[in-house]
């Protein structure tokens, strides 16, 4: 089974315009399967707690991991930006 993928630069516009609003990610782990997450990617409090949080979160970023804060898990997740099926 073929999956496609969205463009990069797709799902990056996106992040970015959903701010603080609701949304749900699909993508594939590294282990081939599937995993949906609704959550926010800049919820109105700070993304990183603290001076190592900001430290780690920007090193992801510049990996191509996308921070999102699940609801279901009340944590931080990530996701890689080219792993990503649907985003909404």
């Amino acid at each position: 089974m073929s999956v496609f993928y969205m463009n990069v630069t797709t799902v990056r516009d996106v992040v970015k315009a959903r701010g603080t609003r609701f949304s749900t990610v699909t993508f594939t782990k590294k282990d081939g399967s599937y995993r949906t997450i609704n959550g926010l990617f800049r919820p109105s409090s700070k993304i990183a707690g603290n001076a190592k949080g900001a430290v780690i979160s920007k090193a992801l970023k510049a990996k191509g991991y996308v921070p999102i804060y699940s609801l279901a898990d009340k944590s931080w997740r990530c996701f890689h930006e080219s792993h990503v099926v649907e985003i909404n």
